[in-house]
């Protein structure tokens, strides 16, 4: 959970606790592009920090489009386990200004057990201080 150690090997990028990003390699990226990228590492490491650490203002910062009714089901989420550790492998990520798309697999282990592996697709859009969470959708 929030660890800033890093390692990488075959084109991984462990961030945190289970945060994995397998991100294709992009062989002549623009400095912009790679800039995005960056930065859309730092949006996902505080996505998984947020919903490890139960944190609601965390997650309202990573998603600050946060409706009441997501809100309450986070709260009834974080309120119903003790511990929830998240790996995030990013299968694919499409930039285009100041947006990305990133398509994702997500794999939850709630106290212990893995209750489930599912797809994501997040709709970020880069603001000054980052890039936040518009969309999360399957």
């Amino acid at each position: 959970m929030g660890r800033t150690a890093r390692s990488r090997r075959a084109g991984a990028l462990r961030l945190g606790g289970g945060l994995l990003l397998l991100i294709a390699p992009l062989a002549a990226a623009a400095d912009g592009t790679k800039a995005q990228e960056e930065g859309v590492k730092r949006v996902l490491a505080r996505y998984e920090r947020a919903i490890e650490s139960k944190d609601l203002a965390l997650f309202r910062s990573v998603k600050p489009n946060l409706t009441g009714e997501e809100e309450r089901r986070l709260h009834k989420a974080f309120e119903s386990t003790k511990t929830h550790e998240v790996t995030i492998t990013v299968e694919s990520l499409e930039c285009h200004e100041r947006s990305c798309v990133v398509k994702l697999s997500r794999r939850d282990t709630l106290d212990a057990t893995i209750v489930s592996s599912f797809p994501q697709t997040l709709r970020l859009t880069q603001t000054p201080e980052g890039f936040v969470i518009d969309e999360i959708g399957r």
